[in-house]
Protein backbone atom coordinates (compact mmCIF):
# COMPACT_ATOMS: atom_id res chain seq x y z
CA UNK A 1 0.00 0.00 0.00
CA UNK A 2 1.24 3.51 -0.97
CA UNK A 3 1.86 6.35 1.81
CA UNK A 4 -1.93 8.26 1.96
CA UNK A 5 -1.63 11.71 3.87
CA UNK A 6 -4.58 12.78 6.53
CA UNK A 7 -7.46 13.82 5.19
CA UNK A 8 -8.46 17.59 5.57
CA UNK A 9 -11.58 18.62 6.31
CA UNK A 10 -12.97 19.66 2.84
CA UNK A 11 -11.49 16.63 1.42
CA UNK A 12 -12.98 13.06 0.74
CA UNK A 13 -11.37 9.98 -0.52
CA UNK A 14 -12.78 7.18 -3.14
CA UNK A 15 -10.80 3.91 -2.94
CA UNK A 16 -11.16 1.71 -6.00
CA UNK A 17 -9.67 -1.32 -4.49
CA UNK A 18 -7.89 -4.17 -6.54
CA UNK A 19 -9.32 -7.35 -5.59
CA UNK A 20 -9.31 -10.70 -7.21
CA UNK A 21 -12.45 -10.39 -8.31
CA UNK A 22 -15.40 -8.25 -8.52
CA UNK A 23 -16.50 -4.46 -7.36
CA UNK A 24 -15.17 -2.74 -4.14
CA UNK A 25 -15.03 0.90 -3.87
CA UNK A 26 -14.39 2.51 -0.07
CA UNK A 27 -15.26 5.93 0.22
CA UNK A 28 -13.76 7.95 3.19
CA UNK A 29 -13.90 11.21 5.11
CA UNK A 30 -12.07 13.27 7.93
CA UNK A 31 -14.27 11.75 10.71
CA UNK A 32 -12.92 8.52 9.93
CA UNK A 33 -17.07 7.43 8.35
CA UNK A 34 -16.60 4.84 5.83
CA UNK A 35 -18.85 3.86 2.96
CA UNK A 36 -18.47 0.96 0.74
CA UNK A 37 -20.15 0.43 -3.01
CA UNK A 38 -20.91 -3.65 -3.66
CA UNK A 39 -18.75 -6.24 -1.56
CA UNK A 40 -16.82 -7.77 -4.49
CA UNK A 41 -16.60 -11.41 -5.04
CA UNK A 42 -16.03 -14.23 -1.95
CA UNK A 43 -12.73 -15.12 -3.15
CA UNK A 44 -11.93 -11.37 -2.43
CA UNK A 45 -12.63 -11.50 1.10
CA UNK A 46 -9.22 -12.27 2.26
CA UNK A 47 -7.49 -9.27 -0.41
CA UNK A 48 -10.19 -6.96 1.45
CA UNK A 49 -10.09 -7.39 4.42
CA UNK A 50 -5.67 -6.69 4.38
CA UNK A 51 -6.88 -3.38 2.62
CA UNK A 52 -9.61 -2.16 4.85
CA UNK A 53 -6.83 -3.17 7.54
CA UNK A 54 -4.37 -1.34 6.29
CA UNK A 55 -6.36 2.02 5.60
CA UNK A 56 -7.07 1.72 9.56
CA UNK A 57 -11.03 0.62 8.29
CA UNK A 58 -12.61 -1.36 11.11
CA UNK A 59 -16.23 0.32 10.75
CA UNK A 60 -18.34 0.72 7.81
CA UNK A 61 -21.50 3.47 8.28
CA UNK A 62 -23.34 2.14 5.27
CA UNK A 63 -23.08 -0.41 2.43
CA UNK A 64 -24.40 0.90 -1.14
CA UNK A 65 -25.49 -2.24 -3.52
CA UNK A 66 -25.81 -1.53 -7.03
CA UNK A 67 -26.01 -5.01 -8.70
CA UNK A 68 -26.98 -8.43 -7.16
CA UNK A 69 -24.49 -10.64 -8.81
CA UNK A 70 -22.07 -12.33 -6.79
CA UNK A 71 -19.12 -10.45 -7.98
CA UNK A 72 -20.82 -7.47 -6.52
CA UNK A 73 -22.37 -8.77 -3.09
CA UNK A 74 -20.39 -11.89 -2.72
CA UNK A 75 -18.67 -10.47 0.94
CA UNK A 76 -22.17 -8.79 2.08
CA UNK A 77 -23.00 -10.90 5.15
CA UNK A 78 -19.13 -10.90 6.37
CA UNK A 79 -19.08 -6.93 6.30
CA UNK A 80 -22.76 -7.08 7.85
CA UNK A 81 -21.37 -9.34 11.02
CA UNK A 82 -17.78 -8.08 11.45
CA UNK A 83 -17.66 -4.07 9.90
CA UNK A 84 -20.56 -2.80 12.80
CA UNK A 85 -22.52 -1.57 9.78
CA UNK A 86 -25.90 0.96 10.57
CA UNK A 87 -27.54 1.34 6.75
CA UNK A 88 -27.56 -0.60 3.56
CA UNK A 89 -28.66 0.90 0.52
CA UNK A 90 -29.76 -1.71 -1.85
CA UNK A 91 -31.56 -2.42 -5.59
CA UNK A 92 -36.00 -2.84 -5.13
CA UNK A 93 -35.69 -6.16 -6.19
CA UNK A 94 -33.11 -7.59 -3.71
CA UNK A 95 -34.75 -9.00 -0.82
CA UNK A 96 -32.44 -9.39 2.66
CA UNK A 97 -34.67 -10.80 5.40
CA UNK A 98 -31.62 -11.52 7.38
CA UNK A 99 -31.40 -7.94 8.17
CA UNK A 100 -31.79 -6.78 12.28
CA UNK A 101 -30.94 -3.74 13.68
CA UNK A 102 -29.73 -1.98 10.12
CA UNK A 103 -31.58 0.62 8.60
CA UNK A 104 -32.49 -0.63 4.91
CA UNK A 105 -33.04 1.46 1.88
CA UNK A 106 -34.04 1.03 -1.64
CA UNK A 107 -32.75 2.96 -4.63
CA UNK A 108 -35.27 4.73 -6.45
CA UNK A 109 -35.11 6.36 -9.74
CA UNK A 110 -34.05 9.94 -9.62
CA UNK A 111 -33.59 9.67 -6.16
CA UNK A 112 -30.80 12.01 -3.89
CA UNK A 113 -28.92 10.10 -0.97
CA UNK A 114 -27.14 12.92 0.89
CA UNK A 115 -25.07 11.20 2.75
CA UNK A 116 -22.25 14.17 4.40
CA UNK A 117 -21.79 17.60 3.96
CA UNK A 118 -21.51 18.60 0.28
CA UNK A 119 -21.95 15.09 -0.87
CA UNK A 120 -24.40 13.14 -2.23
CA UNK A 121 -25.51 10.20 -4.40
CA UNK A 122 -27.87 10.70 -6.83
CA UNK A 123 -29.73 7.54 -8.68
CA UNK A 124 -29.44 7.86 -12.67
CA UNK A 125 -31.01 4.98 -14.04
CA UNK A 126 -31.79 1.00 -13.18
CA UNK A 127 -32.02 -2.07 -15.87
CA UNK A 128 -34.87 -4.24 -15.19
CA UNK A 129 -32.78 -6.79 -12.91
CA UNK A 130 -31.86 -4.23 -10.28
CA UNK A 131 -28.95 -3.05 -11.80
CA UNK A 132 -28.40 0.95 -10.59
CA UNK A 133 -26.18 3.59 -12.68
CA UNK A 134 -25.74 6.27 -10.06
CA UNK A 135 -23.65 10.25 -9.83
CA UNK A 136 -21.28 10.84 -7.29
CA UNK A 137 -21.04 14.21 -6.45
CA UNK A 138 -18.44 16.46 -4.24
CA UNK A 139 -18.84 19.95 -4.76
CA UNK A 140 -18.01 20.50 -8.51
CA UNK A 141 -16.28 17.07 -8.47
CA UNK A 142 -18.54 13.77 -9.71
CA UNK A 143 -17.75 10.40 -10.79
CA UNK A 144 -20.38 8.00 -12.29
CA UNK A 145 -20.44 4.53 -11.59
CA UNK A 146 -21.96 2.98 -14.95
CA UNK A 147 -23.71 -0.20 -14.17
CA UNK A 148 -25.27 -1.27 -17.54
CA UNK A 149 -23.34 -2.09 -20.05
CA UNK A 150 -25.70 -1.71 -23.22
CA UNK A 151 -26.05 1.64 -25.62
CA UNK A 152 -29.75 1.21 -24.99
CA UNK A 153 -29.73 2.44 -21.67
CA UNK A 154 -27.84 5.80 -22.24
CA UNK A 155 -30.50 7.77 -24.04
CA UNK A 156 -32.41 7.49 -20.09
CA UNK A 157 -28.54 9.20 -18.83
CA UNK A 158 -28.26 12.17 -21.46
CA UNK A 159 -30.53 14.51 -19.38
CA UNK A 160 -29.72 13.38 -16.28
CA UNK A 161 -25.56 14.48 -16.62
CA UNK A 162 -23.22 16.25 -18.44
CA UNK A 163 -19.78 16.40 -17.60
CA UNK A 164 -18.03 13.69 -15.29
CA UNK A 165 -15.05 13.58 -14.15
CA UNK A 166 -14.13 10.30 -13.52
CA UNK A 167 -16.08 6.81 -15.51
CA UNK A 168 -15.95 3.35 -13.83
CA UNK A 169 -17.12 0.92 -16.55
CA UNK A 170 -19.69 -1.11 -16.23
CA UNK A 171 -19.94 -4.96 -16.06
CA UNK A 172 -15.62 -5.00 -15.68
CA UNK A 173 -15.21 -3.68 -19.42
CA UNK A 174 -16.85 -6.55 -20.74
CA UNK A 175 -20.49 -4.25 -22.58
CA UNK A 176 -20.83 -2.29 -25.50
CA UNK A 177 -21.23 1.02 -23.27
CA UNK A 178 -19.51 3.89 -23.12
CA UNK A 179 -21.01 4.28 -26.91
CA UNK A 180 -18.65 7.23 -28.67
CA UNK A 181 -21.52 9.35 -29.05
CA UNK A 182 -21.84 8.98 -24.84
CA UNK A 183 -17.97 9.44 -24.51
CA UNK A 184 -18.33 12.80 -25.64
CA UNK A 185 -21.50 13.77 -24.39
CA UNK A 186 -19.78 13.47 -20.44
CA UNK A 187 -15.95 13.74 -21.39
CA UNK A 188 -14.44 11.73 -18.64
CA UNK A 189 -10.55 12.42 -18.30
CA UNK A 190 -9.97 8.72 -16.93
CA UNK A 191 -11.72 5.32 -16.32
CA UNK A 192 -11.88 2.75 -14.43
CA UNK A 193 -12.25 -1.27 -14.91
CA UNK A 194 -12.19 -3.34 -11.94
CA UNK A 195 -11.05 -7.14 -12.50
CA UNK A 196 -13.16 -10.21 -12.94
CA UNK A 197 -12.41 -14.20 -13.40
CA UNK A 198 -15.99 -14.14 -15.70
CA UNK A 199 -16.29 -11.48 -17.63
CA UNK A 200 -14.27 -10.90 -21.30
CA UNK A 201 -13.10 -7.68 -21.85
CA UNK A 202 -14.50 -5.71 -24.99
CA UNK A 203 -11.22 -5.09 -27.26
CA UNK A 204 -13.67 -2.20 -29.28
CA UNK A 205 -14.33 -0.85 -26.11
CA UNK A 206 -11.23 -0.38 -24.76
CA UNK A 207 -9.93 1.10 -28.39
CA UNK A 208 -12.83 3.64 -27.97
CA UNK A 209 -11.70 4.93 -24.32
CA UNK A 210 -8.47 5.08 -25.70
CA UNK A 211 -9.25 7.03 -28.99
CA UNK A 212 -11.03 9.45 -27.01
CA UNK A 213 -7.59 10.40 -24.90
CA UNK A 214 -9.56 8.78 -21.33
CA UNK A 215 -6.77 7.07 -19.52
CA UNK A 216 -7.91 3.94 -18.61
CA UNK A 217 -7.11 2.16 -15.31
CA UNK A 218 -6.95 -1.76 -15.38
CA UNK A 219 -7.20 -2.17 -10.90
CA UNK A 220 -5.58 -5.42 -11.62
CA UNK A 221 -2.71 -3.90 -13.71
CA UNK A 222 -2.20 -0.74 -11.42
CA UNK A 223 -3.51 -1.67 -8.41
CA UNK A 224 -5.69 -0.24 -6.33
CA UNK A 225 -6.37 3.46 -7.24
CA UNK A 226 -7.04 6.05 -4.25
CA UNK A 227 -8.83 9.45 -5.33
CA UNK A 228 -8.34 12.67 -3.04
CA UNK A 229 -11.19 14.70 -3.89
CA UNK A 230 -11.65 18.27 -2.65
CA UNK A 231 -14.59 20.54 -4.01
CA UNK A 232 -13.07 21.66 -7.44
CA UNK A 233 -10.03 19.55 -8.20
CA UNK A 234 -9.24 15.87 -7.22
CA UNK A 235 -5.51 13.82 -7.08
CA UNK A 236 -5.03 10.65 -8.14
CA UNK A 237 -2.69 7.81 -6.34
CA UNK A 238 -1.92 4.19 -7.29
CA UNK A 239 0.32 1.39 -5.83
CA UNK A 240 2.49 1.93 -9.27
CA UNK A 241 2.06 5.70 -9.57
CA UNK A 242 0.85 8.80 -8.77
CA UNK A 243 -1.15 11.64 -10.93
CA UNK A 244 -2.45 15.05 -9.94
CA UNK A 245 -5.25 16.09 -12.22
CA UNK A 246 -7.34 19.13 -11.76
CA UNK A 247 -9.46 20.91 -14.45
CA UNK A 248 -7.03 23.10 -16.68
CA UNK A 249 -3.69 20.28 -16.69
CA UNK A 250 -2.20 16.90 -16.03
CA UNK A 251 0.95 16.52 -14.58
CA UNK A 252 2.47 12.54 -13.66
CA UNK A 253 5.16 11.46 -11.44
CA UNK A 254 6.53 8.61 -12.09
Amino acid sequence: MISIPDLQSDQLDVVFLNVPNGEASLISNHKGEHILINTASKRSQKSLQKQLEELHVNQIDTIIITNQSEEYIGNLLYFLKHYHVKKIIIPNKMKLDFLEDIEVANWKSDDIFALWEDFYIKTLAGTDGGHISFLLQYGSQSILFLNDKEIAMEQKLYTQILDVDILKVAEFGSGHSPSQQFLEHIDPYMSIIFPSNTHKINESLIERLNATWIDVYFLKQTGTVYVRLSKDDYEILTENRSVSIAKTYLRCYI
